[in-house]
């Protein structure tokens, strides 16, 4: 609901080796929206734009605690700055974006673990007749509690890519890139990773409504007190709106990576299709696979399958329902050194939502949201219920 400035600017990934379409882990309920949605298409404009979030919820399990279930009143406050001059897909000469949202967290009764969480996000270049060098960057400071970890998880993620295309041809694209993402923990237990990577596509826009793309990525994953992993990644994608109601975006392929324990060739999925069958209706549904690293198993990644799915309904007037759920299945493995892997999440969410829109510059939002992880591992997994209104203000 923060879309302050419509752009792909990317919000870090959580040392996930998969950028998806999809940021969210499924079942994490105290995390904030990413900074600048990818998938926004509002119109663009020049100029700066403010606004703010204001929630409160009554939350069963502020600490995804399997054990000792920890409820409580969250209350956030989030401003959002953003700027806007020129643009990135049209036109000739520079262009910037830029957005920052601090997000001020307060529990009524637990106030020793108040904070501030950060989201910065910046997108600048240069746009030619037939060359286009853009940078994107990103930086969170967080601490809510992950699924992984099993408590709150004070962190600091980062995300960097300079991207050089060429389009030799009217519908003919040539990408090389080179990037870095980084998750640093304030706890010395937890394990930091980091990943450099260097990626080549080709693209073709085969028609207005129809763009396919072969993309390849070499990296090394540097986790703590591990050796480095090696990926090597080939995955042809598609950006595909066949009718005017319906928009595909899908990206597959295969991985293969070398780890101290040996190699491995796993799936690479990220998508999502949206539909609106009738005016005042849409549906959503997304799918993703990827590779994840532990930050609280030495030596272990997870592999991550979901799908998300929703439908908003138009009631009259200004009000707005709106359904969302989904599924996800984690497992543990061990890809360094030795250890006792095999840890296995299986989590699941329902969230509807009733929505106003009060006038244009402001939007409320009542919401449910129940959660639960079955994991094998007894210290790890939880329920969770969630309950709040949300108040949304642009300038």
């Amino acid at each position: 609901m923060m879309a302050c400035i419509s752009a792909s600017v990317p919000t870090p990934v959580r040392a996930q080796e998969v950028s998806p379409v999809v940021d969210d882990r499924v079942g994490a309920g105290d995390v904030v929206e990413p900074l600048v949605p990818a998938d926004v298409e509002e119109e663009r404009h020049g100029g700066l734009d403010l606004g703010a979030v204001v929630s409160a919820a009554y939350d069963s399990n502020i600490f995804l605690s399997r054990s000792e279930p920890e409820s409580d009143m969250v209350y956030r406050v989030a401003p959002t700055a953003a700027y806007t001059q020129g643009n990135e897909k049209e036109g000739e000469g520079g262009f910037v974006q830029i957005a920052y949202r601090p997000t001020a967290v307060v529990y009524a009764d637990h106030g020793d673990d108040n904070r501030i969480d950060h989201q910065a996000a910046l997108m600048a270049g240069w746009r030619g007749k037939i060359t286009k060098l853009t940078y994107k960057g990103a930086v969170q400071k967080l601490g809510d509690a992950t699924a992984d970890t099993g408590r709150q998880t004070d962190r600091v993620e980062l995300a960097n890519e300079i991207r050089a295309a060429w389009t030799p041809r009217e519908k003919l694209t040539v990408e090389a890139a080179a990037g870095n993402e980084r998750s640093d923990y304030a706890d010395p237990a937890l394990f930091d990773s980091d990943k450099t990577y260097g990626e080549a596509a080709v693209r073709f826009a085969y028609s207005p409504k129809t763009e396919v793309g072969l993309v390849y990525q070499a990296g090394d994953f540097k986790v703590d007190r591990s050796a480095t992993q090696t990926t090597r990644q080939l995955t042809a994608d598609i950006n595909w709106q066949p009718r005017e109601k319906v928009r595909i975006k899908l990206q597959a392929g295969a991985e293969h990576r070398k780890t101290e324990n040996g190699t491995d060739v796993n799936p690479v999925l990220e998508g999502r299709a949206d539909w609106a069958p009738r005016k005042g209706t849409s549906l959503f549904v997304t799918g993703y696979q990827r590779e994840e690293a532990s930050a609280f198993y030495a030596g272990q990644n997870y592999n991550v399958k979901g799908v998300t799915a929703g439908i908003s309904q138009r009631l009259g007037g200004k009000w707005t329902a709106r359904l969302e759920a989904g599924r996800e299945a984690s497992t543990y493995s061990q890809v360094a050194g030795s250890g006792a892997a095999g840890r296995k999440d299986r989590i699941w969410f329902v969230r509807p939502a009733l929505e106003c829109q009060i006038n244009d510059k402001l939007d409320l939002s009542i919401f449910y949201r129940v959660s639960d992880n079955r994991s094998t591992e007894s210290d790890f997994g939880y329920g969770q219920r969630m309950a709040g209104i949300e108040l949304n203000y642009k300038f």
